[in-house]
């Protein structure tokens, strides 16, 4: 399955195309509630998040371990996350049983995959790196 999404990266074709829209606030919520999502770029494994019910989520890399929520902004879905100023917005796009999404929606950017994962995230006891 990764390997697949590395090729979609390096070879665009379809499944990239601008008629290719992203997902519906509606849809995302469906997908992802109750669920924690790996969070991959080119280079591998980069973090973690938990989506919780009430649009609620919780965020978790090497450096930071943040809680917040998301919100519909146009078709992007954007995360406000406690003690950080500035929301984090994306496109998010269903392939099948897992997503690829685009930073402020620009696919000109590199994407990031999620994809289903057995744990799940809190921030209790968490100390950092």
């Amino acid at each position: 399955m990764r390997a697949l999404a590395l090729a979609l990266l390096l070879f665009p074709g379809p499944a990239l195309s601008e008629g290719d829209p992203p997902m519906t606030p509606e849809a995302f919520e469906r997908f992802v509630e109750g669920r924690t999502m790996d969070t991959h770029n080119r280079t591998g494994r980069y973090g973690v998040e938990t989506f919780l019910p009430g649009r609620r989520a919780i965020w978790r890399d090497p450096g930071q371990c943040l809680e917040g929520t998301w919100r519909a902004q146009g078709d992007l879905i954007c995360f406000d996350y406690q003690g950080v100023d500035l929301p984090f917005c994306w496109t998010y796009h269903d392939r099948g049983d897992w997503l690829m999404a685009w930073f402020d929606g620009d696919r000109g950017t590199e994407p990031i995959m999620l994809y289903p994962a057995d744990e799940v995230v809190t921030c209790e006891g968490y100390f950092g790196v």
